[in-house]
Parts: structure tokens; C-alpha cells; sequence
């Protein structure tokens, strides 16, 4: 379909801006782990710098053509729509500073739409534009499949080949591994394989209408990003392309000339190659397992986890919003509490509708539902135009089936943060637009031209004014972590240059942040009680400055309430109790109000919080922690209350069930620890696993040697014959540690365990009193990508982890801590509300 618009534009229309505007766009694209260099300086102010080029570029053509070019087929009302929902949603918000931030890009966009459709006023520009977007695709594919191959998956190979060579057989490359996955260049195989659905019609798109060498390399493209998106292993990437491929098959079955026997035959080949795909790959496979099994777990759980808050966010500002940006600073405030440790925190939803209806409200509805019904619409058209030249129809049906692949891919993830999808979209929708055009006529603006034009500048120049401290502060802090970060660390420069971030930018909670827990873990760390003292003293503030910034934020109260415990209890407690109120499952949260309790002499309610955290966490009750003096006092105490609570809970869930089961595995092994055999006998005998009996036998010195001959090898039992034959301990404990954590044994830890044993009268009285201890930190891993800043610290919980090791490492089991269990959260939630509404 060929177009001629009424109005021809005479001059450049703004060509450097356009060339500029496509270079940041294939920078972004193609610059590996690029989503990350975002939130990154300087490559937060390159490509924010960016966006503003599209803008001018459409303020260039206006200027110059004196109207206003339509996108037509209905399109400019949906854009409006969705331009005034953001704005909407952006005024009410409840953290307007970065709604307005969010805004900008989003209208940033809009505007590099519409300058886009300027240009493509003839076919042959928008067959030039989408052969560029075609090479790009290619390079991003190549780019990706090098990248990957070269970072992850040759030296996972050969770190398999070495533990295959120790003795380690049952070890295959497993993408059920997030750091395993293609990742590269986006920084996230979700991302990588959101673009390829993209890309991948265009391609064959590209392949059908050019001929000889050309068509190969855009067939063989093709190729070669199929192979990229099952290196991705993304679920929501396989989806998409599912559909893809059978809305394809469906529509050559209706449309081709060819004999039904080859129809056929051709159906029998896609479902075998769908099918032989997913069950090659592990992950998955599982994931239809999960779902065929009715286990709900993993994933599937963390995608309930969020789609729960996203709904709870939408329905709370059904007329607005929460506005954009505002998801990972409200995220907790919206966690259902029997969500566990699954998805404790989150900067999206993972998945688009949800993210927009948790920032939209109602207006996200109103723009899905219009743009669902504007494509059925576009389809059609196209389906049943009869004007349609065959070069435009094949482009226009590439493009529709892209966002077919896409949509559906949409509802497992949220991407259109990201520069290289959202600017697909972007050439996407153009070039349908004008592929479809009807030749619609421009609306003149002579007699508004000037003062359009100074209007927009004015937007334009003020936003740039409001921007200019934020990236100050951006460049400020990365100076400060810069000069900390040096051999030998700057702390006063490191300190200056994060308090004048702050300054510049109160609403920003990353700097304060960052120096409330870096000031903090030094005055931990200190042995000069002066200073100590001080670094104590400013690490409070500055936590309780970033807790005013973002007050939905478990991180910043926890660990402000393990700062103030050694000085003031009462008000530790209160820090956190308000940590608890936002994600009541967080590892240590308890076991630290416990201590504070126990720090204002309310010895009672001390038990309650110590027995809340066992009940959640089992493993706790093997913590040498507990032989602390202050902790000795309440130790039985607490062992009591947890078997209480167990007999409790049993009673209240009597029948057989995966809850009842667990709840008789956990207090088999509270009974064993407290060294009550035969109770722990009645649980472990019929809910206990095979080598939670094995250990209560060696318990009671019962002869296990030949009927460990008889079991398949395991972590466990290598370490029951490791005690059971001390020539051979050594070797035994080393093929264990290697099967359970797919490492070599450190040589301080094997001596350790060693003389441990060697010390010990009984197999029990090694793994309860002369095991290694092991001491380390919970880490806050994706504490900067949570707060869109990377320039930092990774933080650690202040919360003091004392571990036994040879529990942890080999035998946990014994002491299940599920990460998602709803039945075992809405059980002890009313025990929670009781406790804090004592304290």
C-alpha cells in the first residue's frame, strides 16, 4: 500500500537528531549487560541524554512542515489514552518524584512514534527502516549466542569436566540455573528472549521477500535465534513462540494451496519440534511436571507471590494507580504474608498487564482493552484488504505476528523499561501505522507552530532543570563509592560525597542507604569504642533518613533495629516489629526482636519471638548461637514452646496431609536435637526421610554399616562411612562436601571436620558439639537492581548467622525450612499478631 501525504516536507527535518537518535537506540541495544549500565553512571546520563533526541527531532518536523502527521487506523487515540493515563497516574502518585521520572521516558517515546512517522512518508523508507532493524537483530543474536558462549557456557563445561574428574558423574549443564542461562547482551535471559520474539518474524519476513545470498542470511538468522532463545531457557520466551507457531501453522492450513497430506505431515513436524524442545531442556520440563503434579512451587510460587501484590496494588488505586516507579518502593507494603521468603522484594511484577494495573489503576485496563481490539482490528484489514501490494502485506504480517509473539510473552514479564524492546515496539508500530495508512490528512498548525514549538521547548527545558541535580547526585555518589573503593579507602570522601547526594535528591532512599549500612558495618567491625560509638551513632541516622524516603523498605528497619539493640532495646524492638509488619518471614527478624525483648527484661515474650523464629526456621534450633550465656537462661524454655507449638499445630491439622507430614518431620528433629530419642522416634520413623532414620539409628549406636551398603550413594550416607571408617575419613568426607556443593573441600575446613571427629565419643555428639562453626552474613543480593542504582555496596543483613556446618551442609533435611508454605505462614500469623500487639 503505497502513501502520498498532502503536505511535503522541503528541508533536512531535523536529520541529526534522527541519526542520533538511532545510534543511542542500537548502542543500548547491542552493548552487553546494558539494562544494568541504566542504572549505572555515566550510562544513566548517556542514555537519558538520548531520549531527548527523538523529542527534538519532532519538534524539527513540526516546525518545519507546520502540521501535525497523524498516526492514523485509530492508533492516535490509543496513544492518548495512554498519554493521559500516565499522566494521571503520575499527579496522584504516592512517590511523584520517580513517577515523574518514568513519565518523561514514557512520553519520550511517544514522541520518537510519532517522529518516526514523519519519516517513513513512502515504502521505500519503511522497507529501509525494518532491513535495519533486521541487521540489528542479527548482530544482537550473534553478539548473544558469543557472549554466552564464551562467558558461561565453555567455563561451566569444563568446571562439569573437573568435577566429573573427581569422582562427581551426575552433573549436566542445568539452565534451571539462573547464572546459566544466555543473558547476554541484555542482562537477563527474559529480556534476550523477549527481544528474539521480536525479531524473529521480522526475519522470516525479510527472508521471504529478498532473494540468493540475501535470503539466507536472513533465513539463516532466523536460525540462529531460535538457537539464541533456547539458550535463554525463558518459559515466557517459549510460550510466545508456541503460539507463534501454531497461529502460524493454523493459518497455513487455512490459506496454503498445498495437498492435505502435506498440511499434514507439516502439523506433525511443528508439534514434534515443540514437543523435542521443551523436553530437552530441563527447566522446562520441570515446569510441566509442576503443573501436571499440581505442586506449586519455585517460579510458579514467586509468580503467585507477585501477581498477588500487583492485583492488591491496582485494587488499592483502582482510579490512578500507584504511578510508575512506584512498584519496588510499595512492593512490601502489599506482600501477602503467606508468600514466605518467596519474592521477598521486587522491582516488577513479572508481567505487563499486572505492572500496568498496579501503576495505572483502571487506566491500564482501558488502554489494554483498546489496544487488544485496535489489533484484532489492524489484523483484519490487513487480512481482507484487497489493495495490499504482497511486499507490504508480508512486512505487515511480520510485524502483527511480533507483537502477537510478544503479547503473549508480556504476561510472564515487564520489559518496556528496556531501551532495545520498547524501541522495537516502537519501529513496530510505526511501520504498521504507515503500512496501513489511508493516506490520512495532516492537521495544519500554522497558526499555532510558534507557540506549539516554545510550549514543548519550555517542557523540554524544564525537565532538564529538574534532571540536572538528580544525575549530580547520580555522579556525586558514584565519586564517593569510587574513593572508598581505592586500596586504601577514603571515608570522608566516601561520606561528604553521599551526604551531598542526599542533599541534592531527599526523595532518593539509595544514598542514605548506603551510608546508614556501610557506617553501620564499620562501627561493627571497630574494636576503638570512641569510634565505634560514632559510626554507630551516624549509621543510625542515616538508616532512619532512608527509612523516611521509602518507609515500605524490610532493609532499612531490620537493620536499623540491629544497631540500636546494644543501646536502646525498646526502641530496636519497635524497629523490628515495624520490620515484621512489612515481611514477617525474613531469616533473624524474630530471633532479633527476641533479643531485644530479652534486653528490656521481658523474659516471656522473648520466648514467644525466639519459638516464632524456629517454627519458620527450623535449622535455627542447631545454631551454636544459642550457647551464648544470654541465651542459655531461655534455651529449654524455647525448645519447650516450639514442641508446644508443634503439638498445637498438629491438633489443629490432624489429617494426612503435606502440611501434617511436615509438621511431624520438624518436630522429629527439634526432639532429636533436644535429645529426646524416643519422641523423635514416633515422628521420624514415619514421616522422617531415609537418612533422617539412618542418623536417629546411629543415634542409639545401632549397627548401620551394612545396611548403608545397600543405599545409593549420597551426601549423607558418604559422611555416616566417613564416621564409620576413620582410614578412609578423609577421602569420604571430601567426596561428600563435593556432592553437596559441587566444590572442593577447603583444606581449614576438611582439618576441622577431621579433628571434630576425631574428638568425638559418638556420631551425635560430633555433629551437635564438635562440627565446625560456621559465622558469615545474610548478603542483599539485587539490593542495587531493586533500587535502580549498581554504582554501590551489595549490603549485608546485620543479623549475625552462627551455622553448624555439617547440619547445614548435609543434614538440613532434618530440619525443613520450606521457602513457600501458605499453610505453615496463615498458621503462625495469628501467633504474630499476638506477640507484636503484646510488645
Amino acid at each position: 500500500m503505497t502513501q502520498t501525504n498532502k503536505v511535503h516536507p522541503t528541508k533536512s527535518n531535523g536529520k541529526l537528531f534522527a541519526l542520533l537518535s538511532a545510534f543511542f537506540y542500537a548502542l543500548f541495544t547491542l552493548i552487553p549487560d546494558s539494562h544494568s549500565l541504566m542504572v549505572a553512571w555515566s550510562w544513566v546520563f548517556i542514555w537519558q541524554a538520548g531520549l531527548f533526541f527523538p523529542v527534538l527531532w519532532l519538534l524539527a518536523q513540526v516546525w518545519q512542515t507546520k502540521y501535525l502527521k497523524p498516526l492514523g487506523n485509530s492508533i492516535d487515540w490509543l496513544i492518548g489514552l495512554a498519554a493521559i493515563g500516565v499522566i494521571v497516574s503520575t499527579i496522584f502518585a504516592e512517590f511523584p518524584n520517580q513517577a515523574r521520572w518514568y513519565a518523561w521516558v514514557t512520553l519520550c517515546f511517544i514522541a520518537a512514534l510519532y517522529a518516526l512517522n514523519y519519516w517513513l512518508d513512502n515504502a521505500q523508507r519503511r522497507y529501509q527502516l525494518l532491513k535495519w532493524q533486521g541487521y540489528l537483530s542479527i548482530a544482537f543474536i550473534v553478539i548473544s549466542l558469543s557472549l554466552w558462549t564464551s562467558q558461561t557456557f565453555l567455563p561451566e563445561l569444563a568446571r562439569l569436566d573437573l568435577l566429573k574428574q573427581s569422582g562427581v558423574n551426575n552433573v549436566v549443564y542445568d539452565f534451571s540455573v539462573l547464572e546459566l542461562r544466555n543473558w547476554a547482551p541484555l542482562g537477563h535471559q527474559n529480556y534476550v528472549a523477549g527481544y528474539l520474539l521480536l525479531a524473529l518474524p521480522l526475519l522470516v519476513g525479510l527472508g521471504l521477500l529478498e532473494k540468493n545470498w540475501k535470503r539466507w542470511l536472513w533465513l539463516g538468522g532466523f536460525g540462529l535465534g531460535l538457537l539464541n532463545l533456547y539458550t535463554t531457557s525463558s518459559r515466557g520466551g517459549w510460550l510466545g513462540l508456541l503460539i507463534l507457531a501454531f497461529m502460524a501453522l493454523g493459518f497455513f492450513l487455512v490459506r496454503s494451496p498445498f495437498s492435505t497430506v502435506s498440511k499434514g505431515l507439516a502439523s506433525l513436524g511443528v508439534m514434534a519440534i515443540a514437543v523435542l524442545a521443551v523436553f530437552s531442556n530441563n527447566r522446562l520440563r520441570s515446569l510441566l511436571l509442576e503443573v501436571f503434579s499440581g505442586n506449586i512451587g519455585g517460579q510458579s510460587a514467586y509468580r503467585v507471590v507477585t501477581s498477588t501484590v500487583g492485583y492488591r496494588m491496582g485494587a488499592d488505586n483502582f482510579l490512578s494507580g500507584v504511578g510508575l516507579g512506584g512498584v519496588p518502593l510499595l512492593y512490601q507494603k502489599y506482600l501477602p504474608v503467606w508468600g514466605g521468603r518467596e519474592a521477598e522484594l521486587n522491582y516488577q511484577l513479572h508481567s505487563t498487564p499486572l505492572q500496568l494495573w498496579a501503576e495505572m489503576g483502571i487506566w491500564s485496563i482501558l488502554i489494554g482493552a483498546s489496544a487488544f481490539i485496535l489489533f484484532i482490528f489492524l489484523a483484519w484489514r490487513w487480512l481482507f484488504s484487497p489493495h495490499i501490494e504482497r511486499k507490504d502485506s508480508i512486512l505487515i504480517a511480520s510485524c502483527l505476528a511480533a507483537f502477537l509473539a510478544y503479547g503473549v510473552m508480556s504476561f510472564t514479564d515487564y520489559q518496556l523499561d528496556n531501551i532495545a524492546i520498547s524501541g522495537t515496539l516502537i519501529i513496530y508500530l510505526a511501520s504498521l501505522a504507515s503500512l496501513l495508512s489511508n493516506e490520512n490528512e495532516p492537521i495544519l498548525l500554522q497558526r499555532y507552530t510558534n507557540f506549539l514549538a516554545l510550549t514543548s521547548l519550555g517542557i523540554v527545558f524544564a525537565m532538564t532543570i529538574w534532571l540536572i541535580p538528580i544525575h549530580r547526585a547520580w555522579q556525586l555518589s558514584s565519586k564517593g563509592f569510587a574513593a572508598y573503593n581505592q586500596e586504601k579507602p577514603n571515608l570522608n570522601a566516601f561520606i561528604e560525597s553521599l551526604s551531598q547526594a542526599h542533599l541534592l535528591v531527599l526523595w532518593e532512599s539509595y544514598y542514605p542507604y548506603q551510608l546508614g549500612w556501610k557506617l553501620g558495618d564499620l562501627a561493627l567491625q571497630s574494636s576503638d569504642l570512641q569510634q565505634q560509638a560514632l559510626l554507630l551513632t551516624e549509621g543510625i541516622t542515616w538508616l532512619e533518613k532512608g527509612i523516611m524516603a521509602s518507609p515500605y523498605s524490610e532493609f532499612g528497619r531490620s537493620n536499623l533495629g540491629w544497631l540500636l539493640l546494644s543501646r536502646n532495646p525498646q526502641a530496636a524492638a519497635e524497629s523490628f516489629a515495624s520490620s515484621i509488619n512489612l515481611v514477617p518471614n525474613k531469616r533473624g527478624v524474630f530471633y532479633g526482636l527476641g533479643l531485644s525483648l530479652l534486653g528490656q527484661g521481658n523474659k516471656n515474650l522473648a520466648i514467644e519471638a525466639f519459638s516464632l523464629e524456629i517454627l519458620r526456621n527450623p535449622l535455627f534450633i542447631t545454631s551454636p548461637i544459642w550457647n551464648l550465656a544470654n541465651l542459655q537462661s531461655v534455651y529449654l524454655d524455647v525448645i519447650d514452646n516450639v514442641i508446644n507449638n508443634y503439638r498445637t499445630l498438629l491438633e489443629q491439622n490432624p489429617e494426612a496431609s503435606t502440611f501434617n507430614t511436615y509438621l511431624h518431620q520438624s518436630r522429629g528433629g527439634v526432639y532429636w536435637w533436644a535429645g529426646n530419642k524416643k519422641a523423635a522416634r514416633k515422628d521420624l520413623e514415619m514421616y522422617g526421610d531415609s537418612s533422617s532414620q539412618l542418623l536417629l539409628k546411629l543415634s542409639e549406636t545401632k549397627n548401620i554399616e551394612s545396611e548403608l551398603s545397600q543405599l545409593p550413594s549420597s551426601p549423607q550416607i558418604l559422611v555416616f562411612l566417613a564416621w564409620l571408617k576413620p582410614e578412609q575419613r578423609s577421602s569420604l568426607l571430601r567426596q561428600a562436601w563435593l556432592a553437596s556443593t559441587k566444590t572442593s573441600l577447603p583444606p581449614k575446613t576438611e582439618a576441622e571436620l577431621m579433628t571434630g571427629m576425631e574428638n568425638s565419643k559418638s556420631f551425635e555428639q560430633w555433629l551437635k558439639q564438635n562440627a565446625p562453626v560456621w559465622q558469615y552474613r545474610f548478603q542483599r543480593a539485587g539490593f542495587g537492581v531493586n533500587h535502580r542504582h549498581v554504582d554501590g555496596f551489595q549490603p549485608t543483613d546485620f543479623f549475625p548467622v552462627i551455622d553448624n556446618l555439617a547440619i547445614t551442609t548435609w543434614f538440613s533435611n532434618l530440619f525443613p525450612t520450606p521457602i513457600y508454605s501458605p499453610e505453615l505462614d496463615l498458621a503462625l500469623q495469628p501467633k504474630r499478631d499476638d506477640l507484636l500487639s503484646k510488645n
